[in-house]
């Protein structure tokens, strides 16, 4: 299911963006984490990784 989602995402975006938007997601698993001991699900990391896409093309 993820990779799935990745390999269709890295199909749409250029592979900066897409390296970008895997390092904003892993910094927030990585807040969270530490922050809370919150554990990501593979659904929740895909909404992260949308939610993070959505920031870098609103950037940009």
């Amino acid at each position: 299911m993820v990779l799935e989602f990745l390999n269709d995402l890295k199909s749409k975006v250029s592979k900066k963006d897409f390296n970008i938007i895997f390092a904003m997601t892993r910094e927030d698993i990585r807040f969270n984490r530490k922050s809370f001991n919150k554990k990501t699900t593979p659904e929740e990391f895909i909404e992260i990784f949308k939610r993070c896409c959505v920031a870098l093309s609103r950037c940009s």
